[in-house]
């Protein structure tokens, strides 16, 4: 194999269905976008530390119970399969929390931060996808429930010591990993990381745009 190639959750979530050049020259030609979100990784970190040690139960009823064990918990698991590859590929990334049920299976759950109330499990179902799947090929055990526990920002206000506060409601939506499909998806992202040419951008892609539009300007 002549080179090996690191692909995170997040990745296979975001710039994967955002734009497939992208995502290939990220990986193959590390030409990395830009993609910071400070102030959504703070109060991520925030409401990951205020579960920590709690009952899952507290989070919401639906959900067995089970405790809090840990929060960004690194998970690594190579690729296995039977086809000869280039490339040697490995999923690895970090969970927000890892529950250990009474039964002695696990969850996984992410936090997410959000203006309005809508579900985007049907997106984020990868990422989670990626983590049980790394999860149980590390031997760490079996996952039994994927979830999203959104935090919707509703309100704001002044208290009497004239700090502002955020307020938030809570939702939780259980995720259906549906792994055979997990693996489809895996199989396409590595048949396109293994050709030696990029994929076509996305139409609506801004940084293929702005990359094009830099390119004519320079010759």
């Amino acid at each position: 194999m002549s080179e090996k190639i690191t692909i995170s959750p997040s990745n296979l979530t975001f710039l994967w269905h955002s734009c497939k050049k992208c995502f290939y020259n990220h990986h193959v030609y590390k030409n990395r976008r830009p993609m910071t979100m400070p102030l959504v990784g703070k109060m991520a970190s925030l409401s990951e530390e205020s579960f920590l040690e709690k009952n899952s139960n507290e989070i919401d009823e639906s959900i067995p119970s089970g405790k809090i064990i840990s929060t960004q918990k690194s998970l690594k698991a190579i690729v296995e399969t039977d086809e000869l590859l280039f490339r040697q590929y490995t999923v690895s990334g970090k969970t927000d929390l890892l529950v250990e049920f009474e039964d002695g299976t696990f969850g996984i759950f992410d936090c997410k931060n959000t203006s309005g109330d809508s579900d985007k499990s049907w997106m984020y179902y990868t990422q989670l996808a990626a983590y049980k799947y790394c999860f149980e090929r590390m031997g760490l055990g079996t996952v039994s429930q994927l979830g999203l526990i959104y935090q919707i920002i509703d309100g704001f206000y002044q208290d009497e010591s004239g700090n502002n506060h955020f307020t938030t409601k809570q939702k939780f939506v259980e995720v259906d990993p549906n792994m055979d499909q997990f693996i489809k998806l895996l199989g396409a992202v590595i048949q396109c990381l293994e050709s030696e040419i990029a994929p076509n951008s996305s139409p609506k892609c801004s940084f293929c745009k702005f990359a094009e539009k830099y390119k004519e300007t320079s010759n």
